[in-house]
C-alpha cells in the first residue's frame, strides 16, 4: 500500500506542516471515507512532530482541498506521477519492495 505523509505535502506545497495538520483536521471526516486517518510522532533533535499518514485517494483529496498555485500544482503533478510509478514498480516485481515511509517521503519529495 503506497503512502505519504503530511511533512511530505507541506515540504512539497510550499505550506507550513501546521497549516497542512488543520486542513487534514478540518476534512477528517471527507479523507477518512477513504481509510482512518494514521498519525505518527517523528522524534528528531527539538520537539516530537507528529505527522498523519495518507493513503493515495486520501493524499490526493487533500490536495484537492489547497489552493492551486504553480508550486501546488508542480507538487500535485509530482505525487500523482510519483504513486503511479508506485504502482507500477510493486506490479511488476515478484516480492513487492518494502520501502520505508522515510524512502517514500524522500520519493516523493525529489
Amino acid at each position: 500500500r503506497t503512502t505519504t505523509t503530511s511533512l511530505a505535502i507541506a515540504e512539497g506545497t510550499g505550506y507550513g506542516h501546521a497549516t497542512v495538520i488543520k486542513l487534514i483536521k478540518r476534512r477528517a471526516d471527507k479523507l477518512e471515507q477513504f481509510g482512518t486517518l494514521g498519525f505518527e510522532i517523528q522524534k528528531s533533535g527539538g520537539l516530537p512532530t507528529k505527522y498523519a499518514l495518507l493513503t493515495e485517494p486520501q493524499a490526493t483529496l487533500l490536495l484537492t482541498f489547497m489552493r492551486n498555485n504553480p508550486v501546488v500544482i508542480r507538487f500535485k503533478v509530482r505525487l500523482v506521477e510519483e504513486f503511479y510509478r508506485m504502482r507500477e514498480q510493486l506490479k511488476n516485481t515478484q516480492a513487492p519492495a518494502q520501502l520505508s515511509r522515510m524512502e517514500i517521503l524522500l520519493l516523493v519529495t525529489h
